[in-house]
Protein backbone atom coordinates (compact mmCIF):
# COMPACT_ATOMS: atom_id res chain seq x y z
CA UNK A 1 0.00 0.00 0.00
CA UNK A 2 1.13 3.32 -1.04
CA UNK A 3 1.08 5.99 1.73
CA UNK A 4 1.44 9.46 0.98
CA UNK A 5 1.60 11.45 4.12
CA UNK A 6 5.38 13.00 4.00
CA UNK A 7 3.90 16.23 5.72
CA UNK A 8 2.51 13.91 8.67
CA UNK A 9 5.88 12.17 8.90
CA UNK A 10 8.06 14.60 9.19
CA UNK A 11 5.82 17.03 10.96
CA UNK A 12 5.54 13.90 13.75
CA UNK A 13 9.18 13.54 13.89
CA UNK A 14 11.03 16.88 13.53
CA UNK A 15 11.09 20.82 15.29
CA UNK A 16 8.99 23.59 13.19
CA UNK A 17 10.50 24.98 9.81
CA UNK A 18 12.05 27.86 10.57
CA UNK A 19 12.20 28.56 6.47
CA UNK A 20 9.67 28.96 3.92
CA UNK A 21 10.00 28.26 0.56
CA UNK A 22 8.47 31.17 -1.75
CA UNK A 23 8.08 29.55 -4.84
CA UNK A 24 5.62 28.01 -7.19
CA UNK A 25 4.00 24.67 -5.85
CA UNK A 26 3.74 21.44 -8.84
CA UNK A 27 0.28 20.86 -8.64
CA UNK A 28 -0.95 17.48 -11.18
CA UNK A 29 -2.01 18.01 -14.63
CA UNK A 30 -5.24 17.18 -14.49
CA UNK A 31 -6.16 19.35 -11.21
CA UNK A 32 -9.29 21.12 -12.31
CA UNK A 33 -8.13 24.53 -10.94
CA UNK A 34 -11.01 27.35 -9.54
CA UNK A 35 -11.52 30.68 -9.61
CA UNK A 36 -12.83 31.19 -6.35
CA UNK A 37 -12.49 34.87 -4.64
CA UNK A 38 -15.89 35.52 -2.99
CA UNK A 39 -17.47 33.27 -0.20
CA UNK A 40 -20.51 33.92 -3.27
CA UNK A 41 -18.85 32.14 -5.82
CA UNK A 42 -18.07 28.71 -3.47
CA UNK A 43 -21.15 28.53 -2.40
CA UNK A 44 -22.53 29.25 -6.17
CA UNK A 45 -19.84 26.45 -6.76
CA UNK A 46 -20.98 23.87 -4.23
CA UNK A 47 -24.68 24.45 -4.88
CA UNK A 48 -23.81 23.27 -8.69
CA UNK A 49 -21.80 20.39 -7.93
CA UNK A 50 -23.47 18.72 -4.52
CA UNK A 51 -26.30 17.04 -7.16
CA UNK A 52 -23.48 15.62 -9.13
CA UNK A 53 -21.56 14.22 -5.89
CA UNK A 54 -21.28 10.79 -5.46
CA UNK A 55 -21.20 9.04 -2.23
CA UNK A 56 -20.27 5.23 -1.49
CA UNK A 57 -20.31 2.84 1.60
CA UNK A 58 -19.34 -0.82 2.01
CA UNK A 59 -22.95 -1.39 1.38
CA UNK A 60 -24.36 1.12 -1.00
CA UNK A 61 -24.08 3.62 -3.22
CA UNK A 62 -25.88 7.01 -2.62
CA UNK A 63 -26.36 10.56 -3.41
CA UNK A 64 -24.85 13.65 -1.25
CA UNK A 65 -28.66 14.14 -0.13
CA UNK A 66 -28.97 10.03 0.70
CA UNK A 67 -25.93 10.80 2.85
CA UNK A 68 -27.33 14.03 4.69
CA UNK A 69 -30.27 11.98 5.41
CA UNK A 70 -28.05 8.64 6.87
CA UNK A 71 -26.02 11.85 8.75
CA UNK A 72 -28.58 13.70 10.34
CA UNK A 73 -28.81 12.26 13.59
CA UNK A 74 -25.02 11.79 14.09
CA UNK A 75 -23.59 13.49 17.20
CA UNK A 76 -20.50 13.91 16.17
CA UNK A 77 -19.42 13.46 11.77
CA UNK A 78 -15.61 13.40 11.31
CA UNK A 79 -14.93 14.25 7.83
CA UNK A 80 -11.18 13.62 6.51
CA UNK A 81 -8.86 15.51 4.42
CA UNK A 82 -5.43 15.54 2.47
CA UNK A 83 -4.45 18.69 3.99
CA UNK A 84 -3.51 20.34 0.68
CA UNK A 85 -6.56 19.46 -1.73
CA UNK A 86 -9.19 22.07 -2.19
CA UNK A 87 -11.68 19.65 -3.10
CA UNK A 88 -11.62 17.80 0.22
CA UNK A 89 -11.98 21.49 1.57
CA UNK A 90 -15.47 22.35 -0.51
CA UNK A 91 -16.56 18.59 0.34
CA UNK A 92 -16.50 19.38 4.22
CA UNK A 93 -17.96 22.33 3.93
CA UNK A 94 -20.90 21.07 1.60
CA UNK A 95 -21.38 18.54 4.60
CA UNK A 96 -21.19 21.68 7.34
CA UNK A 97 -23.60 23.37 5.21
CA UNK A 98 -26.08 20.94 4.72
CA UNK A 99 -25.96 19.79 8.73
CA UNK A 100 -26.37 23.38 9.85
CA UNK A 101 -29.63 23.53 7.74
CA UNK A 102 -31.04 20.22 9.34
CA UNK A 103 -30.26 21.41 12.46
CA UNK A 104 -28.00 25.06 13.47
CA UNK A 105 -27.01 23.54 17.24
CA UNK A 106 -24.03 22.76 15.07
CA UNK A 107 -20.14 23.57 15.84
CA UNK A 108 -16.99 22.80 13.89
CA UNK A 109 -13.92 20.98 15.20
CA UNK A 110 -10.71 21.84 13.28
CA UNK A 111 -7.32 20.17 13.39
CA UNK A 112 -5.70 23.20 11.82
CA UNK A 113 -5.30 25.61 15.00
CA UNK A 114 -3.76 24.46 18.50
CA UNK A 115 -5.77 24.60 21.56
CA UNK A 116 -4.37 26.97 23.40
CA UNK A 117 -5.38 29.42 20.77
CA UNK A 118 -9.44 29.04 21.58
CA UNK A 119 -9.52 32.44 22.31
CA UNK A 120 -8.18 33.98 19.18
CA UNK A 121 -10.73 31.84 17.01
CA UNK A 122 -13.17 32.74 19.34
CA UNK A 123 -12.34 36.62 19.04
CA UNK A 124 -12.00 36.48 14.62
CA UNK A 125 -15.74 34.62 14.60
CA UNK A 126 -17.25 37.49 16.95
CA UNK A 127 -15.66 39.98 14.49
CA UNK A 128 -13.22 41.41 17.38
CA UNK A 129 -10.22 41.00 14.88
CA UNK A 130 -9.19 40.58 11.29
CA UNK A 131 -8.12 37.69 9.41
CA UNK A 132 -5.13 38.83 9.09
CA UNK A 133 -5.03 39.11 12.93
CA UNK A 134 -6.30 35.80 13.28
CA UNK A 135 -3.48 33.97 10.91
CA UNK A 136 -0.51 36.44 13.14
CA UNK A 137 -2.26 35.70 16.18
CA UNK A 138 -2.52 31.99 16.36
CA UNK A 139 0.79 31.53 14.41
CA UNK A 140 -0.85 29.78 11.72
CA UNK A 141 1.78 29.79 9.03
CA UNK A 142 4.47 28.75 11.77
CA UNK A 143 2.70 26.09 13.09
CA UNK A 144 0.14 25.05 9.94
CA UNK A 145 1.49 26.13 6.82
CA UNK A 146 -1.01 24.90 4.25
CA UNK A 147 -2.88 28.26 2.20
CA UNK A 148 -5.41 29.53 3.98
CA UNK A 149 -7.59 30.06 1.17
CA UNK A 150 -8.57 26.70 1.24
CA UNK A 151 -9.73 26.86 4.87
CA UNK A 152 -11.41 30.82 4.62
CA UNK A 153 -14.60 29.58 3.11
CA UNK A 154 -15.14 27.23 6.34
CA UNK A 155 -14.18 30.02 8.34
CA UNK A 156 -16.48 32.56 6.63
CA UNK A 157 -19.02 30.52 7.11
CA UNK A 158 -18.93 29.23 10.64
CA UNK A 159 -18.66 33.39 10.94
CA UNK A 160 -21.28 34.29 8.96
CA UNK A 161 -23.55 31.96 11.36
CA UNK A 162 -22.29 32.41 14.58
CA UNK A 163 -20.96 28.50 15.06
CA UNK A 164 -17.81 27.61 17.44
CA UNK A 165 -15.35 26.20 15.52
CA UNK A 166 -13.34 24.23 18.10
CA UNK A 167 -9.38 24.50 18.42
CA UNK A 168 -8.91 20.79 18.71
CA UNK A 169 -5.14 20.42 17.98
CA UNK A 170 -2.43 20.09 20.75
CA UNK A 171 0.84 22.23 21.27
CA UNK A 172 3.42 22.16 18.56
CA UNK A 173 5.98 22.28 21.32
CA UNK A 174 4.35 19.05 22.73
CA UNK A 175 4.93 17.32 19.87
CA UNK A 176 8.34 18.04 19.23
CA UNK A 177 9.25 16.93 22.87
CA UNK A 178 7.88 13.58 23.13
CA UNK A 179 9.48 12.91 19.96
CA UNK A 180 12.70 13.56 20.81
CA UNK A 181 12.12 12.39 24.71
CA UNK A 182 8.77 10.61 24.97
CA UNK A 183 6.04 11.79 27.32
CA UNK A 184 9.16 12.09 29.88
CA UNK A 185 10.04 15.00 28.02
CA UNK A 186 6.68 17.04 28.42
CA UNK A 187 7.05 19.95 31.58
CA UNK A 188 4.59 19.53 34.07
CA UNK A 189 2.54 22.50 31.98
CA UNK A 190 2.81 20.09 29.34
CA UNK A 191 1.52 17.38 30.37
CA UNK A 192 -1.75 18.98 32.15
CA UNK A 193 -2.62 19.81 28.36
CA UNK A 194 -3.12 16.44 27.16
CA UNK A 195 -5.22 13.49 28.51
CA UNK A 196 -3.96 12.11 31.61
CA UNK A 197 -3.73 8.43 29.44
CA UNK A 198 -2.89 7.94 26.04
CA UNK A 199 -4.20 4.62 24.78
CA UNK A 200 -2.15 2.59 22.34
CA UNK A 201 -3.39 2.32 18.97
CA UNK A 202 -5.84 -0.88 18.00
CA UNK A 203 -3.75 -3.03 15.64
CA UNK A 204 -5.16 -2.09 12.65
CA UNK A 205 -4.11 1.05 13.09
CA UNK A 206 -0.85 0.59 14.68
CA UNK A 207 -0.19 -1.43 11.11
CA UNK A 208 -0.80 1.84 9.43
CA UNK A 209 1.41 3.89 11.65
CA UNK A 210 4.15 1.36 11.40
CA UNK A 211 4.27 1.42 7.80
CA UNK A 212 4.31 5.34 7.72
CA UNK A 213 7.08 5.41 9.91
CA UNK A 214 9.38 2.67 7.34
CA UNK A 215 8.56 4.46 4.35
CA UNK A 216 8.94 7.93 5.74
CA UNK A 217 11.43 7.63 8.41
CA UNK A 218 13.86 5.02 7.00
CA UNK A 219 14.14 2.88 10.09
CA UNK A 220 15.93 6.36 11.95
CA UNK A 221 14.59 7.52 14.99
CA UNK A 222 12.63 5.67 17.62
CA UNK A 223 9.00 4.39 16.59
CA UNK A 224 7.32 3.99 19.83
CA UNK A 225 7.67 8.03 20.60
CA UNK A 226 6.95 8.46 16.67
CA UNK A 227 3.19 6.25 17.61
CA UNK A 228 3.35 8.42 20.73
CA UNK A 229 3.39 11.48 18.97
CA UNK A 230 0.23 10.26 16.74
CA UNK A 231 -1.83 9.30 19.49
CA UNK A 232 -1.04 12.62 21.83
CA UNK A 233 -2.28 14.26 18.34
CA UNK A 234 -5.26 11.62 18.11
CA UNK A 235 -6.46 11.49 21.80
CA UNK A 236 -6.17 15.63 22.18
CA UNK A 237 -8.23 16.20 19.39
CA UNK A 238 -11.01 13.52 20.93
CA UNK A 239 -10.73 14.90 24.21
CA UNK A 240 -11.26 18.55 23.10
CA UNK A 241 -14.22 17.24 21.40
CA UNK A 242 -15.91 15.21 24.12
CA UNK A 243 -15.50 18.35 26.26
CA UNK A 244 -17.23 20.61 24.10
CA UNK A 245 -19.95 18.36 23.64
CA UNK A 246 -20.23 17.87 27.52
CA UNK A 247 -20.73 21.16 28.52
CA UNK A 248 -23.08 21.56 24.95
CA UNK A 249 -25.47 19.02 25.52
CA UNK A 250 -28.24 20.61 22.80
CA UNK A 251 -25.49 20.63 19.92
CA UNK A 252 -23.95 17.86 17.74
CA UNK A 253 -20.55 18.20 15.85
CA UNK A 254 -18.50 18.00 12.63
CA UNK A 255 -14.97 17.56 12.67
CA UNK A 256 -12.30 18.30 9.90
CA UNK A 257 -9.15 16.36 10.06
CA UNK A 258 -6.50 14.80 8.52
CA UNK A 259 -7.33 11.03 7.28
CA UNK A 260 -4.61 9.59 9.06
CA UNK A 261 -6.40 11.09 12.52
CA UNK A 262 -10.20 9.66 11.58
CA UNK A 263 -9.28 6.64 9.55
CA UNK A 264 -8.40 2.89 11.25
CA UNK A 265 -9.79 3.56 14.49
CA UNK A 266 -8.47 6.85 15.49
CA UNK A 267 -9.90 9.73 16.85
CA UNK A 268 -13.33 8.16 16.55
CA UNK A 269 -12.23 5.41 18.46
CA UNK A 270 -11.23 7.79 21.16
CA UNK A 271 -14.61 9.64 21.83
CA UNK A 272 -16.51 6.57 21.55
CA UNK A 273 -14.86 5.86 24.83
CA UNK A 274 -17.67 8.55 26.14
CA UNK A 275 -19.87 9.07 23.38
CA UNK A 276 -22.01 5.96 21.74
CA UNK A 277 -20.21 4.60 18.36
CA UNK A 278 -23.56 4.75 16.89
CA UNK A 279 -23.97 8.38 17.33
CA UNK A 280 -20.27 8.84 15.38
CA UNK A 281 -19.78 8.77 11.64
CA UNK A 282 -16.74 9.12 9.69
CA UNK A 283 -16.69 10.26 6.04
CA UNK A 284 -13.49 10.74 3.23
CA UNK A 285 -13.11 12.16 0.01
CA UNK A 286 -10.98 9.63 -2.03
CA UNK A 287 -10.80 8.56 -5.65
CA UNK A 288 -12.52 5.45 -6.53
CA UNK A 289 -9.21 3.59 -6.91
CA UNK A 290 -7.93 5.13 -3.36
CA UNK A 291 -11.02 3.31 -1.09
CA UNK A 292 -9.92 1.32 1.73
CA UNK A 293 -13.68 -0.17 2.72
CA UNK A 294 -12.64 -0.65 6.18
CA UNK A 295 -11.39 2.66 6.94
CA UNK A 296 -14.21 4.94 6.43
CA UNK A 297 -18.16 4.30 6.76
CA UNK A 298 -18.30 6.63 3.49
CA UNK A 299 -16.07 8.01 0.46
CA UNK A 300 -17.10 10.80 -1.40
CA UNK A 301 -15.78 10.21 -4.89
CA UNK A 302 -13.37 13.41 -5.37
CA UNK A 303 -11.67 14.20 -8.48
CA UNK A 304 -8.35 17.11 -7.80
CA UNK A 305 -9.49 20.96 -7.98
CA UNK A 306 -7.17 23.68 -6.76
CA UNK A 307 -7.07 27.31 -6.80
CA UNK A 308 -6.02 29.64 -8.62
CA UNK A 309 -2.07 29.91 -7.46
CA UNK A 310 -0.40 32.82 -5.65
CA UNK A 311 2.13 35.20 -7.01
CA UNK A 312 5.62 34.01 -5.33
CA UNK A 313 8.61 35.79 -4.62
CA UNK A 314 10.87 32.80 -4.83
CA UNK A 315 13.34 32.80 -2.20
CA UNK A 316 14.13 30.48 0.95
CA UNK A 317 13.75 33.01 4.15
CA UNK A 318 14.70 33.24 7.91
CA UNK A 319 13.31 35.50 10.34
CA UNK A 320 14.75 33.91 13.67
CA UNK A 321 16.52 36.90 14.28
CA UNK A 322 13.99 38.92 14.59
CA UNK A 323 14.17 40.54 10.88
CA UNK A 324 12.60 38.71 7.79
CA UNK A 325 16.21 37.55 5.38
CA UNK A 326 16.78 35.66 2.78
CA UNK A 327 18.98 32.70 3.25
CA UNK A 328 18.24 31.35 -0.87
CA UNK A 329 16.89 32.21 -3.78
CA UNK A 330 15.71 30.12 -5.72
CA UNK A 331 16.49 29.70 -9.71
CA UNK A 332 14.86 31.50 -12.28
CA UNK A 333 12.65 33.08 -9.29
CA UNK A 334 11.45 36.58 -9.34
CA UNK A 335 13.39 38.19 -6.50
CA UNK A 336 16.81 36.87 -7.87
CA UNK A 337 15.71 38.28 -10.87
CA UNK A 338 15.08 41.69 -10.02
CA UNK A 339 18.18 41.52 -7.98
CA UNK A 340 17.92 40.59 -4.75
CA UNK A 341 20.56 38.68 -3.03
CA UNK A 342 21.39 36.15 -0.13
CA UNK A 343 21.67 38.34 3.05
CA UNK A 344 19.22 40.92 2.24
CA UNK A 345 16.40 42.61 5.09
CA UNK A 346 12.60 42.37 3.62
CA UNK A 347 11.30 45.44 5.00
CA UNK A 348 8.17 46.43 3.43
CA UNK A 349 6.23 45.53 0.52
CA UNK A 350 3.76 48.05 -0.98
CA UNK A 351 4.57 50.28 1.66
CA UNK A 352 3.31 47.80 4.67
CA UNK A 353 6.10 46.41 7.02
CA UNK A 354 7.20 42.59 6.94
CA UNK A 355 8.10 41.48 10.78
CA UNK A 356 7.88 37.98 9.80
CA UNK A 357 7.78 35.39 7.10
CA UNK A 358 4.25 35.31 8.12
CA UNK A 359 3.43 39.08 7.36
CA UNK A 360 5.01 38.33 3.74
CA UNK A 361 3.24 35.32 3.06
CA UNK A 362 -0.31 36.67 4.07
CA UNK A 363 0.24 39.62 1.52
CA UNK A 364 1.52 37.33 -1.42
CA UNK A 365 -2.21 35.82 -0.77
CA UNK A 366 -3.91 38.43 -1.96
CA UNK A 367 -1.40 38.65 -5.26
CA UNK A 368 -1.29 36.77 -8.28
CA UNK A 369 1.81 35.62 -10.84
CA UNK A 370 2.39 38.95 -12.45
CA UNK A 371 1.52 41.19 -10.23
CA UNK A 372 4.30 44.08 -9.86
CA UNK A 373 4.79 44.64 -5.92
CA UNK A 374 7.37 47.33 -4.75
CA UNK A 375 9.64 45.41 -2.48
CA UNK A 376 11.79 47.59 0.09
CA UNK A 377 15.15 46.06 1.31
CA UNK A 378 18.59 46.75 3.40
CA UNK A 379 21.61 45.57 1.93
CA UNK A 380 25.01 46.78 4.12
CA UNK A 381 22.93 49.36 5.94
CA UNK A 382 21.44 50.84 3.00
CA UNK A 383 17.89 51.20 2.02
CA UNK A 384 17.09 49.55 -1.79
CA UNK A 385 13.69 49.36 -3.42
CA UNK A 386 13.36 46.69 -6.28
CA UNK A 387 10.16 46.83 -7.94
CA UNK A 388 8.94 43.49 -10.09
CA UNK A 389 6.21 40.86 -10.93
CA UNK A 390 5.89 37.80 -8.67
CA UNK A 391 6.14 34.48 -10.70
Amino acid sequence: MKINHSRYAKSLYTPLLTIALLTATVTAGHAAELQHKTQQQVLQHLDQQQSELKVVSPEQKLSFAELMEQLKDKRVVFVGEKHDRYDHHLNQLAILRAMHQQNPNIAVGVEWFQQSFQSVVDQYLAGKISETELLLQTEYYQRWRYDYRMLRPIMEFAKEHQLSVIALNAQAEIASAVSQEGLTGLSEKQRKQIPDTIHPPPEKYKTYLDEVFKEHMGGHGDAEHFIQVQRIWDETMAMNTVKYLTAHPEHHMVVFAGSGHLGRGAIPNDVARTIPADQLSTVHSVKAEAIEPDSFDYFILSNEQTLSPTGKLGAWLDDKTGKVSILKLAEDGAAGEAGLKKGDLLLEMNGQPIDSIADLLIMLTKHQPGDEVELLTERDGKPLKHVFPLK
